[in-house]
């Protein structure tokens, strides 16, 4: 999750700060009012958060179904916390198989039989 961040900083600290900005200056009307900006945001974790990409890739039928559930209980968005946990099993799956990759990389990158490791035995 900290490297999550971290990308997201990296790569997207403008629009998260304008997207919040302009939240808190539109309590009413964030949702029309911030559109724009939230398509932004979305798109520049989707180009370089790695963990976004693959969320979306995963679970975007999932993301749509929560979507739509809140778009259709704006009065009473806890109607959907069923979509909502499916919401959350979809993603922390992804996060758990991208944390088990990163591990297998490591491993690899540094583990006996790297080209590595056989040029310094020599």
């Amino acid at each position: 999750m900290d490297q999550t961040l971290d990308e997201v900083n990296q790569h997207c600290s403008d629009h998260v700060q304008a997207y919040a900005t302009c939240v808190d200056q539109h309590p009413d009307t964030w949702k029309t009012d911030c559109t724009e900006l939230r398509r932004a945001l979305t798109k520049c974790t989707d180009e370089n958060v790695t963990l976004m990409k693959m969320v979306r890739m995963s679970c975007q039928p999932v993301i749509d179904r929560y979507q739509q559930c809140l778009n259709k209980n704006e009065k009473d968005p806890s109607v959907c916390i069923e979509s909502l946990r499916d919401l959350y099993q979809c993603t922390e799956g992804v996060g758990q198989m991208m944390e088990k990759m990163n591990a297998l990389k490591a491993k690899h990158q540094g583990g006996p039989g790297t080209a590595e490791n056989a040029s310094k035995s020599d």
